[in-house]
């Protein structure tokens, strides 16, 4: 098995460490060219050490040791995730207002705005959400009436903004996964609709996924 050498910088030069190079030795002083690393391909370890005031070792290479710890990425995720959730709640709060009193969509982003829990959203979705959804409402609910045995018109305000969020997804957001916007949807069901309203959400969502994303597993 290889020794593993550990070099320093010295006096611009990078040196075995260990190696004795004189107490106060410095600018213009000789060093025993025994200890001095001679390779070329470390001219960028030696700018790299330079900058980090350590060592580096003999591979070229600044230790892992002093690498910055950054969030694991299922940490990430889950926070992307998190602030994903909330804005799809958010959302829903406006389009269940703006069944009940119709208006622009920016009055319900504003008015969503100043909410609690706005915080740990990601407004930018949550603003997309809103407007994709109020622009698109008719070209959705024309989609719904096909998948759904009964008419639009009838269906409960909180059914019809969780159904009209889980389609706008499963249709303009090909970036997230169907199962991802049929299960955000029938969560958002349970919470705020009806006793067994998320089978039905869930059910129409299914089989919307099976016409707009065939190919999808």
């Amino acid at each position: 098995m290889r020794e593993r050498t550990v070099l320093k910088v010295v006096a611009g030069k990078i040196i075995r460490e260990g190696a004795d190079v004189g107490q106060g030795q410095g600018e213009g002083q000789e060093i025993d060219p025994s200890t001095v690393w001679t390779g070329t391909t470390l001219s960028t370890a030696l700018a790299n050490a330079q900058a980090g005031e350590g060592t580096v070792d003999a591979e070229g290479s600044v230790p892992k040791t002093r690498a910055q710890p950054s969030a694991p990425p299922s940490r990430a995720k889950h926070a992307f995730t998190a602030t994903r959730s909330v804005a799809r709640k958010l959302a829903l709060q406006a389009l269940y207002r703006g069944q009940l009193n119709d208006g622009p969509w920016q009055d319900l982003v504003q008015e969503l705005g100043e909410a609690e829990d706005m915080a740990n959203a990601d407004r930018g979705y949550f603003r997309e959400l809103v407007e994709g959804v109020w622009a698109s409402r008719q070209s959705l609910d024309d989609m719904l009436a096909e998948l759904m045995d009964r008419p639009v018109v009838q269906l409960d305000p909180v059914e019809h903004a969780v159904l009209l969020i889980g389609l706008y997804e499963l249709t303009a957001q090909p970036e997230v996964p169907y199962r991802v916007a049929i299960n955000e949807s029938v969560g958002l069901a349970k919470r705020f609709g009806a006793t067994d309203g998320h089978k039905f959400v869930n059910a129409v969502l299914d089989r919307a996924a099976r016409k707009l994303r065939p190919n999808e597993n």
